[in-house]
């Protein structure tokens, strides 16, 4: 019975990370597309969006799209199969990449990136921590397969 409940808490995790990342994604988007100042990320220090910081944030964006996939895998909300080794080490590697991003995002001397996107970051490294620490539906000590009584 505890399994299944703690089955159910990542999964929950999971969706809550997932939708984190869409956020990120959408302000990347937003901030590709001029619509957002672009001096409200990339740590503050420019005020004119130019075809490089377009291309930087839609970069970012793909980017995320490969860390929601890993951690949607990981956390048991995508696939019918036990993540495999490869995914697990890459779900430990956005992890590791969110601590760097989160420092990063509070020294920024951008408020915004401070107030915004440090803490999303900050959720999505805890959130992370979680999903990674626990197994998911199936899976063995290695990330493969329980063997079948």
């Amino acid at each position: 019975m505890a399994d299944s409940s703690k089955l159910s808490l990542i999964s929950i995790l999971g969706y809550v990370t997932v939708g984190l990342f869409s956020i990120i994604m959408i302000l990347q988007l937003l901030l590709a597309a001029g619509v957002l100042p672009v001096s409200m990320a990339w740590g503050g220090r420019s005020t004119e969006l130019t075809p490089l910081m377009r291309l930087s944030s839609l970069i970012a964006i793909i980017i995320f799209c490969y860390f929601t996939y890993m951690i949607a895998r990981r956390s048991g909300i995508l696939g019918a199969t036990p993540p495999s080794r490869l995914i697990n080490l890459g779900s430990w590697l956005v992890t590791v990449y969110l601590v760097f991003n989160t420092i990063m995002n509070f020294l920024s001397s951008s408020s915004a990136e401070r107030w915004i996107f440090g803490p999303i970051s900050l959720a999505l490294v805890v959130l992370t921590l979680i999903i990674n620490s626990n197994k998911t539906p199936n899976q063995g000590k290695q990330g493969h397969p329980e063997p079948k009584k």
